[in-house]
């Protein structure tokens, strides 16, 4: 009998001694797996630090060369700026001039203009971005034409004054019809126009002003291209509470490649942008 007991607690023992094998192998695996997991994590992170740092030098290298070219006179069309990493801009350079309602143009402001398009004018900084633009246009196979650029003073203040006599004679007393036209027609002396940066652009086979420009061929390429050019969209349609003038999908201004393509990424009109950058700078 007691052999036999033996014999039982011998296999016990055994077994005891399989099963603690069994554990400690278990929690051997369970280290090294945890191990595994923590090696993958550290690689991970290196490799997001990796990637993060070649986007801020390759970023710093679109800046540099989007500079470049826009002092070339030359259209960055497959090159996006990081907006974190941009060149800083000044309310003060001659590309972001701010001129509306509240921001009359500077009494002591000069514009040389030259001609374009045999029968318009612009100010001669903007003139070979301009025709860039409307040669591109046209090679797609598109038909854009200017319908107004530069305007003198005297000649804005006529527009001003028809369009005012335009809602008299539709009875709107001198206040409405002032208001009215303000919409539509900048008051002399706060039109883009004057300082020869803007350009009203129509399609040829379409030359009225209204909203339906906007589904034009030549307004849909212009909406999405303008910017490697350095124009904007001037008057959006979401945009009229802030810039008080009513959507013009014709009325394109020049403000210079990096800061049309930041307006474009951030969806801004001309004043938030000039808001974004003094608060910013």
């Amino acid at each position: 009998m007691k052999n036999y007991d033996e014999k039982i607690n011998e296999k016990v023992d055994k077994i005891n001694n399989k099963l603690e094998k069994i554990r400690k192998f278990n929690k051997i695996k369970i280290i090294f797996k945890m191990i595994f997991i923590f090696l993958l994590l550290i690689m991970s992170i290196i490799l997001i630090v990796k990637v993060n740092t070649k986007n801020i030098i390759t970023s710093s290298e679109v800046i540099e060369e989007t500079t470049k070219n826009e002092l070339e006179g030359n259209s960055t069309s497959d090159e996006k700026i990081n907006i974190n990493e941009i060149n800083k801009s000044s309310v003060n350079d001659w590309n972001l001039i701010l001129v509306n309602k509240e921001n009359p143009i500077p009494e002591n402001y000069s514009v040389n203009i030259v001609k374009i398009e045999d029968n318009f004018e612009v100010d001669e900084k903007i003139k070979e971005s301009t025709e860039k633009m409307l040669a591109d246009a046209r090679a797609s196979g598109i038909n854009p034409e200017i319908c107004s650029a530069y305007r003198s003073t005297k000649y804005q203040t006529t527009l001003y004054n028809n369009k005012i006599n335009e809602y008299l004679r539709k009875g709107f007393n001198m206040e409405q019809a002032t208001e009215q036209a303000s919409k539509w027609v900048t008051t002399p002396g706060t039109s883009e126009h004057e300082i020869g940066l803007s350009l009203d652009i129509i399609d040829n086979s379409y030359q009225i002003l209204d909203e339906n420009q906007e589904n034009t061929p030549v307004q849909k390429w212009l909406m999405e291209h303008c910017y490697e050019y350095g124009f904007i969209l001037r008057y959006p349609t979401e945009k009229r509470d802030i810039t008080k003038i009513n959507y013009e999908p014709w009325h394109y201004r020049y403000v210079g490649v990096k800061d049309a393509m930041i307006i474009k990424e951030k969806g801004y009109c001309l004043e938030e942008y000039i808001e974004f950058l003094k608060d910013e700078y």
